[in-house]
């Protein structure tokens, strides 16, 4: 009986290109560009590592380089590089792709390269917008979830006129004709303040907006949607009026349907400010010739695959620094509550709706590998919410509550809402702390712990108090409230918009209560701002102590008597509590919120009398 021989590749480098799903090679240099005039796997291995930061340094060191081959579906070949040989993360890395040829029998370097399309310089380039059109097409005759949608038209829109040929637009100040679909743009603020809608000028703006006096954020998004035959636009520097706070708050409260009802929305998340623009050049794919090598009609190109994959982190609703637009707050809302979106990328462009995902560069094309996608925003708590939207900048501390009220309109506030915090889970609502502070890639920073805003933006009991990330006390389906809420009050600064800024607030709840001093002086660790606090009665029993997470620097000495308050007890046999700490500030003025207490033993409390405290 005869056996089958073992495979034995022409080329022991890269494995003729047979490399599964993992598969590493050590290389030096020398031998890996030996291999060029016989291997044009080899090749490009060695011109795509060339092609990045650092390549010239790695290939000009003589020792050996840890290169990591993968081809994953759907069309991935992806080249990993570096010089460490115990870490799993190699970067950076490149992903190499190939045009439509023919494939003879020998050119067996190419056979587990796939066929992809190359990304265009241009962003709009005749085949982008057919794929984008067909994408829209798709969307509307085929997603259930995407047809849903109700109709609206907003209070102003900016006409862009019945042809595309033409340049100058109009302000619709009187929308109720408009029986088209619109589109809404979602966009950085910053730079010179644009061309935009103000007291003094709106009845000029409803005569003519000058093409050549918007900023190339405003005249890119013109061009988009005359390309993609829209008519009507809505943008918020136009269809607001920038100068009258009355006409702010009313149309603030409308931004939930103003997205949710647009047709599409342009996001122009490449852009940090209205001077940018999105629709610039684009450097995604290389061209790497080998003349007189390569199969009648087939092109190699190396792709950055480090950059699509920071993008493709902001594609997870994840905060990334090639996508400036997926770092600020008023974004997050826009997103979510879009039903379809198309983002302008530095590398590529990308579709999504309701049900789905599509990136030009064809590495991701569904909603798999996506931690936030729209199903999982529709069965998110609000903590789930707060916490991706507390990750994002904002420009001004008192957008912190209205850059988020869509959103909390959208959700289903069942009982009311009080400054940021649903009604219906207060307490475990109130169990907020500061979240140590991290990068984009997750390591810790030396920020300094934060601060309150100067001017007033929430009652401190609340997360919007504070400028700072923030996160919830986690596993808290075992606790059961111990405290009743007996009163609360909340000045809106819009009477009419529930959802929106506040001017004042409190609370008053009843529940178990103790008086504490810190033991020592709060110190930073692991990133969070920690205190050891101890009974009054028992300032020699340190077994009893409890340790909290403190909101700011604004930490009280440590002979200044402050206040326990439990707000839930675990229910299984711990028997453990969290709940908040405060500081008295006057009789009258009742206390305010200075940190986050948890897991205490349920032993602490055994002093503890049932008391009401009113938190401002």
């Amino acid at each position: 009986m005869s056996s089958t021989p073992a495979y034995s590749p022409k080329c022991a480098t890269c494995n003729d290109g047979k490399v599964g799903n993992n598969f590493t090679t050590h290389p030096t240099p020398a031998e890996l560009r030996a291999n060029i005039p016989r291997c044009l796997l080899c090749a490009a291995i060695w011109h795509g590592i060339k092609r990045f930061p650092g390549g010239e340094e790695i290939l000009a060191d003589p020792r050996s380089i840890h290169i990591r081959l993968g081809s994953w579906a759907p069309g991935m070949f992806r080249v990993r590089y570096g010089r460490t040989t115990t870490s799993w993360h190699l970067d950076p890395s490149f992903t190499l792709i190939r045009t439509e040829g023919s494939l003879a029998g020998s050119d067996w370097e190419f056979k587990t390269i796939p066929l992809m399309p190359v990304i265009d310089p241009q962003p709009l380039a005749p085949p982008t917008l057919t794929a984008l059109r067909k994408q829209i097409r798709d969307c509307k005759l085929r997603h259930k979830h995407c047809r849903k949608r109700k109709t609206y038209v907003p209070d102003r829109l900016v006409d862009l006129g019945p042809g595309s040929n033409q340049l100058d637009a109009v302000l619709l100040d009187d929308t109720s004709g408009v029986k088209e679909p619109y589109l809404a743009l979602s966009h950085c603020w910053g730079g010179t303040i644009p061309y935009r809608t103000l007291q003094s000028n709106k009845e000029e703006l409803c005569r003519r907006i000058d093409f050549f006096e918007l900023s190339e954020n405003f005249q890119d998004a013109f061009t988009v949607a005359r390309r993609l035959s829209y008519r009507y636009i809505w943008i918020d520097s136009f269809c607001i009026v920038q100068d009258d706070k009355q006409d702010w708050f009313q149309q603030a409260t409308k931004m939930a349907d103003v997205y949710s009802g647009a047709d599409l929305t342009i996001s122009a998340a490449r852009s940090s400010s209205f001077d940018e623009g999105f629709l610039g050049y684009r450097e995604t794919d290389t061209e790497l010739e080998f003349p007189g090598r390569l199969p009648p009609g087939t092109k190699l190109y190396v792709r950055d695959g480090e950059a699509l994959e920071r993008v493709h982190q902001g594609i997870n609703r994840q905060p990334s620094d090639h996508a400036p637009l997926f770092q600020r707050a008023w974004a997050f809302q826009e997103r979510l509550l879009s039903q379809r979106m198309i983002h302008f990328l530095k590398t590529e462009i990308v579709f999504e709706c309701e049900e789905s995902l599509w990136c030009e560069c064809g590495e991701k094309d569904s909603y798999e590998d996506s931690k936030y996608d729209k199903e999982v925003y529709r069965s998110s708590t609000w903590e789930e919410l707060v916490e991706q939207y507390v990750s994002r900048h904002l420009t001004y501390p008192t957008d912190m509550l209205p850059a988020i009220s869509a959103i909390a309109r959208d959700f289903d506030m069942k009982g009311g809402y009080i400054a940021g915090l649903t009604h219906e889970k207060l307490f475990s609502n109130l169990l907020w702390q500061v979240k140590a502070p991290r990068d984009l890639h997750g390591e810790l920073t030396t920020a300094l712990p934060p601060g309150r805003p100067s001017v007033y933006v929430a009652p401190t009991f609340s997360w919007a108090s504070i400028i700072a990330r923030v996160e919830w006390v986690k596993g808290l389906s075992h606790y059961e409230p111990v405290c009743s809420l007996e009163n609360f009050d909340i000045t809106l600064e819009n009477p009419l918009d529930p959802f929106g800024p506040v001017s004042n607030g409190y609370i008053t709840i009843r529940g178990p209560v103790m008086q504490v001093k810190l033991r020592y002086s709060p110190r930073v660790f692991e990133g969070q701002l920690k205190g050891r606090f101890h009974p009054i009665g028992n300032p020699t029993e340190p077994k009893r102590d409890v340790w909290a997470v403190l909101d700011t620097l604004d930490t009280p000495p440590l002979d200044t008597e402050l206040t326990l308050i439990t707000l839930c007890e675990e229910t299984n046999w711990y028997f453990r509590n969290n709940g908040l700490v405060l500081r008295r500030l006057s009789r009258t003025q009742g206390y305010e919120r200075i940190g986050c207490y948890w897991d205490a033993k349920k032993g602490f409390f055994k002093d503890a009398t049932i008391q009401s405290v009113t938190i401002v």
